[in-house]
């Protein structure tokens, strides 16, 4: 990869195969070192190419924040862009930047400066053509309720990013939900440790874990974020476009089912140029092997299924179960083309639901019940990291498993669109039902979001009791 970060991790690398077995590793010393480790810079889509968000953590007694970007690694004639100081929970601060009117197709090398504090020179690459490669992964759970303790979780990370960067040119990370385990700071300080997670844009949406805490609300700085009307205090949905394609990101925590219908078809409405949509969640719809998963699933369907049905979803990609799975296409709980592994669909007139396993708890029992009949590639036993690199273009995603530190392809499928097509129209009782659905889940969202405000207050956080956006 000819990028300056590269250089950097070449040299850990590099310093890592001269340490004695049993002796501190390269990670380590880089991790002693960084004061970025300690900061959680990342940088995440902005609402289109053009543009990039970043956020950092920064001292208390900090009281100016940017970004400083250039088209050359030396940083001469860097821009400066200034951003937004956020008042954090416990007296951290975290400053927000958003960088626009960036050319397509360039290299650039930025630099996060807080206050006297300027962070080592990162870069990234925008990209021109309709294709390009993204890293999908869910669960990462990076764990521990200090900087030490989430180390081992974050070097596994680490090393993956290695594995997936050095296998495919990967332009953007996306990530299902539980980046980390409690929500906590230290924890995404953990996930943002690889050099190489500055170099990628990094996608995230809000799991359950994530949610035990505050600090993803702080952590993430988001495109088109939709303050939905039953909000819980760490977020909500939103989306961007790259390339043709039009990601669609669920909070899928919050059941308001309404809210979510407004979103996707709202964000639908400004985008009708993309050719391709992609909807990203925390939780699983049809993969489902263990009874309890399994009860929630088929709720969660009710909910979820009509809005994918009806806004013309190609591909949903989740997590949740931690059991990797691949749905056939699906429309109206139902499988309307097969998907085999290896195999192509030309066309598809409705959904494939993914779910990738964990990358750092990866099930090791065997499920509980079948997968449904609707799941085309699946694995019943299997304790092994997985990732995904998903290759889009104008007129395929083609999705490849790998295992981390191996060659070899568990799994791979894609999906050709040679011409757009309406989804058949919902007769009167399938919308009537739908609203209806919609209805219940925003009035479950609400009393949801008293049971979550309890449980921070309970754990010591201090947080609003709930926001409610009109």
């Amino acid at each position: 990869m000819k990028k300056a970060t590269s250089v950097l991790l070449a040299v850990i690398l590099m310093a890592s195969c001269l340490v004695p077995a049993g002796a501190v590793s390269a990670w380590d010393v880089y991790w002693a070192d960084s004061k970025e480790a300690a900061r959680g810079i990342i940088m995440q889509p902005g609402e289109d190419e053009t543009q990039r968000n970043f956020s950092w953590y920064m001292d208390a007694d900090v009281t100016s924040c940017h970004v400083e970007i250039s088209d050359n690694p030396q940083m001469a004639n860097a821009e400066i862009i200034s951003g937004e100081i956020i008042d954090a929970y416990r007296g951290d601060k975290v400053a927000k930047v958003t960088v626009s009117e960036l050319e397509l197709g360039e290299t650039y090398y930025y630099t996060c400066v807080s206050g006297d504090e300027k962070s080592a020179v990162y870069t990234f690459e925008t990209v021109e053509a309709d294709s390009f490669s993204a890293l999908y992964l869910s669960d990462i759970h990076i764990s521990g309720d200090s900087r030490d303790a989430v180390k081992d979780t974050a070097f596994m990370f680490a090393d993956l990013l290695n594995d997936a960067t050095a296998r495919a040119d990967v332009n953007l990370i996306l990530s299902a939900g539980d980046q980390a385990s409690d929500g906590l700071r230290c924890e995404y300080e953990g996930l943002t440790f690889s050099p190489l997670s500055r170099s990628l844009s990094f996608a995230t949406t809000i799991g359950n874990h994530d949610r035990k805490g505050v600090d993803y609300r702080y952590f993430t700085n988001l495109p088109n974020e939709d303050k939905i009307v039953i909000s819980s205090y760490q977020g909500g949905n939103y989306y961007f476009v790259k390339g043709e394609v039009l990601f669609l990101c669920l909070d899928s925590n919050n059941a308001s089912g309404t809210d979510h219908y407004r979103f996707v078809k709202n964000a639908v409405k400004e985008n009708p140029d993309c050719k391709w949509r992609v909807v990203m969640m925390h939780h699983d719809l049809y993969g489902g092997t263990i009874e309890s998963r399994e009860s929630e699933n088929r709720l969660l369907r009710l909910l979820y299924s009509p809005i994918m049905d009806e806004f013309n979803i190609d591909l949903a990609l989740l997590g949740h179960s931690h059991h990797y799975s691949v749905s056939d296409v699906v429309y109206n709980g139902k499988s309307v083309a097969e998907l085999a592994n290896g195999g192509t669909v030309e066309n598809a007139q409705g959904t494939v639901y993914m779910v990738s396993a964990s990358v750092s708890r990866p099930r090791d029992e065997e499920g509980e019940i079948p997968y449904s009949d609707l799941i085309a590639i699946g694995m019943d036993e299997h304790t092994d990291r997985l990732y995904n690199i998903i290759d889009f273009s104008s007129d395929a995603i083609t999705v490849t498993t790998y295992e981390v530190g191996s060659d070899e392809v568990h799994a791979n499928f894609t999906l050709t669109k040679t011409e757009d097509f309406d989804a058949p129209s919902f007769s009167f009782f399938r919308k009537l039902f739908a609203k209806l659905v919609n209805f219940i889940g925003t009035i479950y969202a609400v009393f949801n979001n008293i049971g979550v405000f309890s449980d921070l207050k309970e754990d010591g956080f201090d947080v609003p009791f709930i926001e409610v956006v009109f």
